[in-house]
């Protein structure tokens, strides 16, 4: 547990001394906007680290279950699967206990553990739908994360809604795809009149 204590906060200084770099090179406007991104990016990391601390190493009771964690803007993603309908009930508690989690979204099923065959699926889905939101020109793929389960993919980010509706579209036309769930904060834009 120290050393992986000790790996992140080596990565932070690394992220850190990156991040100084990169803003030499930008407007102090776009240094201000990185800077914020990527501290609620590492925030995000950091909550889905605690929480699959809790859930995988502190404790034996999801040793049977397949759970997928994923954090965006401080809301987390639960998915995946458990045998027992008490363990999804326990996530939810462990999952609501971690601080900086505004929202939890408890999306796991009380089923068996999805096959090693179905996990690589599911990655390659993945791939295939960022690839997707990154070559298309309808939406900023930076503000959208993919994460599969099972053949659902679960699309979670701040966009308007044209762009989160195009991001949808493209996932649900991959091959593979079961189904789309949206997770998303919607963008407005509003004219003030004086």
């Amino acid at each position: 547990m120290r050393l992986s204590t000790i790996r992140f906060s080596a990565m932070l200084l690394l992220l850190g001394g990156l991040t100084g770099c990169m803003n030499v090179a930008t407007t102090s406007a776009q240094a201000i906007y990185n800077q914020h991104s990527l501290r609620k990016s590492l925030n995000d990391q950091y909550i889905t680290m605690q929480a699959f601390q809790a859930i995988h190493h502190k404790t034996t009771q999801f040793a049977d279950a397949n759970i997928t964690i994923s954090t965006y803007n401080g809301d987390m993603l639960l998915a995946g699967q458990v045998p027992m309908a008490w363990q999804r009930e326990k996530l939810d508690q462990i999952a609501k206990s971690i601080p900086d989690v505004k929202e939890v979204h408890n999306l796991v099923t009380v089923s068996s553990p999805s096959s090693a065959l179905t996990r690589m699926s599911d990655a390659w889905i993945t791939a295939k739908v960022k690839a997707k939101l990154i070559a298309s020109s309808d939406l900023d793929a930076t503000q959208v994360k993919v994460i599969t389960e099972n053949g659902t993919v679960y699309l979670m980010g701040i966009l308007p809604p044209d762009e989160a509706q195009a991001a949808v579209d493209l996932a649900s036309e991959t091959a593979g795809v079961q189904s789309v769930v949206k997770v998303f904060y919607y963008l407005t834009i509003s004219k003030k009149m004086a």
